[in-house]
């Protein structure tokens, strides 16, 4: 009777396991950025605060025909480029296709899956919270350590109440 009770509660416990696992896929799956459109719609004419360990903190205008700017730390400069996104990119690691957010600085191209930049993105804002567009020189020297949107602008205005300048709008973005 022991024996048989047992074997009737692993079974009842093992039959909820697949709904559970399924609840916590679909919750998964919502929290990430999973095509080219939600992608798309996650970078263009957006300001994003990234920070990973070996880069720091890296502030990046993704704007309209795919015109990238970048405002990285120990630069004096913002760095002008490009955008892409890529629905097919793979690895040497893997033929699996994935959904990447390619930028080009130079020389030197940067393909990151977009769910690796979303993880990565520290704050995120429309249009170009900081005239990145517009100017060749950073507007200060960029910390590594983690910041924010918000963070950035209070020293911005602290140290110049001219030199921020508003958002500038989405309207031309693809």
């Amino acid at each position: 009777m022991v024996h048989h009770m047992t074997r009737d509660m692993s079974r009842r416990s093992l039959a909820g396991l697949p709904a559970v696992a399924l609840v916590l896929t679909v919750a998964c799956a919502h929290a990430q950025i999973t095509g080219e459109a939600e992608t798309r719609k996650f970078v263009s004419c957006r300001t994003l605060i990234t920070w990973t360990g070996p880069q720091g903190t890296q502030v990046s205008y993704f704007g309209a025909g795919g015109k990238s700017y970048l405002w990285a730390p120990g630069n004096d400069t913002v760095l002008s480029g490009t955008w892409r996104v890529d629905p097919n990119a793979t690895s040497p690691q893997s033929r699996l296709a994935y959904v990447a957010v390619c930028a080009q600085y130079g020389g030197s191209a940067d393909c990151r899956p977009a769910e690796i930049l979303e993880r990565i993105t520290m704050d995120q804002a429309d249009g170009d919270v900081f005239g990145l567009e517009g100017r060749s020189a950073a507007p200060f020297r960029l910390a590594r350590d983690r910041t924010n949107i918000a963070m950035l602008q209070q020293r911005l205005r602290a140290e110049a109440a001219d030199a921020t300048q508003p958002p500038r709008s989405a309207a031309k973005c693809d």
